[in-house]
């Protein structure tokens, strides 16, 4: 055998051994239910009355500023404010997360995405990046409405704009 095949030979096998490997560790991590969530099984998700009162309350706190989300030149303190506002009612949300359920998984994921958009709304340093923080978490509202059953929930407009230029 040429030096050059007997690389070739030895470079293939390794990188076969190592897909091989990879294979077999990853098929240890996959959960044994794999069915698929529908709509309509996700649609009959109910939440309990605290965080059903507590979505309502972060609706309405955005929907009472609801100037931030037309008014490009938006303060950003005003941002942050609506920010600590909401901070706390989703922090208490995440606490009622105690389920070791499908619903209370997918209800925390929501909660996080809506933390992540809060923070920014806090703390970022451009005022196109807090109010793209807002966005965020109107649209994870809007994901709680198709996923969970809460009687008279609308979706928020998601129009926003976000920068000033």
């Amino acid at each position: 055998m040429r030096p050059n095949s007997l690389a070739l030979a030895v470079t293939a096998a390794i990188a076969i051994t190592t897909t091989a490997f990879a294979a077999a560790a990853g098929a240890a991590f996959v959960p044994a239910n794999l069915a698929p969530v529908t709509t309509e099984a996700a649609r009959s998700w109910r939440p309990d009355e605290r965080v059903r009162g507590g979505i309502d309350d972060m609706r309405a706190a955005i929907d009472a500023n609801a100037s931030l989300r037309t008014n490009a030149t938006t303060d950003a303190a005003q941002l942050a404010e609506l920010g600590r506002t909401m901070e706390s009612r989703v922090a208490a949300m995440i606490a009622c997360c105690t389920h070791d359920g499908v619903a209370s998984r997918h209800l925390h994921m929501l909660l996080v995405e809506m933390a992540d958009g809060i923070a920014l709304m806090q703390r970022a340093a451009h005022a196109d990046a807090r109010r793209m923080g807002l966005l965020k978490v109107v649209q994870a509202l809007n994901l709680y409405g198709t996923m969970f059953a809460h009687p008279g929930w609308r979706a928020m407009d998601e129009t926003l704009e976000i920068s000033g230029r």
